[in-house]
């Protein structure tokens, strides 16, 4: 396994005491089928019940696990209205389409439940399987008209489960600034908001995860890295995989050629300036392979990203 700068492979927070303590609320729950954890430092009346609020209209929004939002309703065709947060989601995502040339693409909600890694189980899937999944894929089938979407293909399925997260960590973000609050690090399963300091002179502290053989060993944090103002993703291979058969199938698929994408990138971190930019970009990445991905990086020096190879991964 060899690194290219750090690895931070999803990231462990760790809150470390300082000689003078702020006032600190923490909340934690559940969010998009994962946790969060959110650490205030600043003095603040907000309580979890708002928080919650946030994040449930962004579930029911953008979340293709809740048969009622509106995703979920505009894959069925039963609406082609957007709210102002999907037609948000939607602007963000075709942005980053356009500038990594499809290699992030939201289109691709057949190709997830074909392969497991949506709302089916996984199963071997054969080449007609992926052939006809992708007359259903590619984001320039897509228009927005005032808040109304036109897909060209009515079978395509859009998935923004490579973008959700990070979106959910923009909102709650934007909540908390709206409040007055200037100190905080939010946490959605592993996407990252960090603002203002957790103490006076003093970053907030994040733990770098161990890479993993598997999904199911341990996690333990291997480096520290102090951040300030910036949004953090992560996207990786390790521990979001499926096996059919024996083999080893990564959850990033390569929306040109339909299949899961098996290049030596094993996980990709990108600190952007919203978290939603950060874990689209990630994604794009791992499907770009390092080579492309640092390419594109020098086109965009404001995106700062780390990458992880791993030649152990099965690629045949």
């Amino acid at each position: 396994m060899k690194k290219i700068t750090y690895l931070i492979l999803g990231l462990n927070i760790l809150f470390c005491a300082c000689t003078t303590k702020p006032p600190t609320t923490h909340f934690s729950g559940k969010a998009l089928g994962t946790y969060y954890n959110i650490t205030i430092a600043d003095k603040t009346n907000i309580t979890q019940s708002q928080i919650d609020s946030v994040i449930a209209e962004l579930n029911n929004t953008a979340s293709i696990f809740n048969p009622n939002s509106l995703v979920s309703r505009i894959n069925r065709n039963e609406t082609d209205t957007l709210n102002d947060i999907l037609k948000h989601i939607l602007e963000v995502s075709l942005q980053v389409c356009e500038e990594t040339d499809g290699a992030f693409d939201f289109t691709i909600g057949v190709l997830v439940d074909l392969w497991g890694f949506g709302k089916d189980a996984p199963q071997e899937v054969s080449e007609e399987d992926v052939t006809k999944a992708l007359e259903t894929v590619g984001y320039k089938k897509i228009k927005i008209s005032g808040n109304i979407i036109v897909k060209e293909n009515p079978d395509i399925q859009l998935n923004f489960n490579a973008v959700a997260k990070g979106y959910c960590v923009d909102l709650v973000a934007a909540f908390l600034t709206s409040k007055g609050l200037e100190n905080f690090l939010i946490d959605i399963g592993g996407e990252l908001c960090v603002c203002g300091e957790r103490a006076p002179g003093k970053k907030w502290r994040v733990g770098i995860q161990k890479p993993t053989e598997t999904k199911y060993d341990a996690i333990a944090a291997e480096e520290i890295m102090e951040l300030q103002n910036i949004s953090v993703a992560t996207s990786g291979n390790y521990r979001n995989y499926i096996e059919v058969n024996g083999k080893r199938y990564g959850h990033t698929l390569n929306p040109y050629t339909g299949y899961p994408e098996m290049n030596d990138l094993l996980s990709v971190t990108v600190m952007a300036s919203t978290c939603a930019l950060a874990d689209a970009y990630a994604t794009a990445f791992m499907v770009m392979g390092v080579e492309k991905a640092e390419a594109f990086l020098t086109q965009y020096p404001e995106i700062k990203a780390y990458f992880i190879m791993n030649d152990k991964w099965q690629k045949d």
